[in-house]
């Protein structure tokens, strides 16, 4: 479906060149569940602050079971003053990529931002991102941002991901699909794309985040660029939905969230691109995988094809033989960043 779409909306896009894209509508979409109400707050007064004029935000709870409707509307109302807005509820609990996927079908606006519900975004976010949209010579498919860290309490803790997260790389360009493979440098908070872009990418499949897929999809696509100066303050904290080795605590634990969820992630990706790189991918899958459960050739076969991925590769072939203490050790180390 992606590609028998993808290159209608690519021709739109062409015919909008020259036109001043700063006039084009911004949809910000922002998704809810069980917010904590200080955060929610700090982040519609920050929504409510942007210098882009042309926006219109659209928030859907996914069925939080605690945060009624009505008390959601009425902060909206009370601090979202300078758009129009809807909020819309799911039945059902469809977790972050059902709820986004129904953010992108509920606008009408020609691009979308996606939101999460605990940042604080810098008044000129929207602005700058969409006069790179319109600006850059790449003329990418989508642009994303740079980010500082803070605190659950607000204290900024790396002025860039990449203070915080050593292996964080933001990259531009062409051909990168590849890369993505293995690791996302795209947050979905930071995200600026066309709509009809979006809509070709749904449904957004269980096993990827949905602002890695979207990054994937179009990067196979065409270009992506970034701004390199942060354009939000990023909140870390327990309740994060991604970072290193989250849920991660056992070996079971990592052949399911690490081992499966990349297997599954490629295959995904299979459905996008043909790429040469996704059947590399998948032979590393199969050698991983027989590494863990320590069939015969298992260890030689990860060794063999470590260039895929020579970190993650050197760190199974060893850690999963630790003993379970030593490796529930490295994983905390990890997690904490020492490692």
């Amino acid at each position: 479906m992606f590609c028998k779409t993808r290159f209608a909306w690519r021709k739109n896009h062409m015919e909008l060149e020259g036109v001043f894209l700063e006039h084009q509508t911004i949809a910000v979409l922002l998704a809810i569940y069980e917010p904590r109400e200080d955060w929610l707050i700090e982040l519609l007064d920050s929504l409510n602050a942007q210098t882009y004029p042309h926006l219109k935000l659209y928030v859907r709870d996914d069925a939080s079971p605690t945060y009624s409707p009505e008390r959601l509307r009425e902060i909206v109302s009370e601090r979202i003053t300078a758009m129009p807005f809807e909020i819309r509820r799911n039945e059902k609990n469809l977790g972050s990529n059902g709820t986004f996927a129904e953010l992108v079908r509920d606008c009408d606006q020609p691009y979308i931002a996606f939101c999460d519900q605990d940042d604080v975004w810098l008044p000129e976010k929207l602005k700058k991102t969409m006069e790179l949209f319109q600006s850059s010579p790449l003329k990418p498919v989508l642009v994303c941002t740079n980010v500082s860290v803070m605190d659950g309490d607000g204290n900024q803790i790396a002025s860039r991901m990449e203070e915080h997260r050593k292996r964080h790389v933001f990259l531009r360009g062409e051909g990168i699909a590849p890369t993505l493979i293995n690791r996302n440098f795209v947050m979905g908070c930071t995200v600026l794309m066309k709509r009809e872009a979006a809509l070709s990418c749904l449904p957004f499949p269980d096993s990827v985040v949905h602002d890695h897929y979207l990054a994937f999809c179009a990067a196979a696509e065409g270009a992506i660029d970034y701004l390199e100066e942060p354009q939000l303050r990023y909140r870390v904290y327990g309740g994060n939905q991604t970072g290193v080795m989250t849920g991660v605590a056992t070996k079971e634990d990592y052949y399911k969230r690490r081992i499966e969820v990349f297997e599954n992630r490629v295959r995904a990706f299979a459905k996008v691109t043909p790429l040469p790189e996704l059947n590399d991918a998948l032979a590393w899958c199969e050698a991983r995988r027989s590494n863990f459960k320590g069939e015969k050739g298992g260890f030689r076969a990860l060794w063999r094809l470590r260039k895929f991925n020579k970190v993650t590769s050197i760190f199974e072939l060893f850690a999963l033989r630790m003993p379970t203490p030593l490796f529930r050790l490295a994983i905390r180390l990890i997690q904490k960043g020492v490692l």
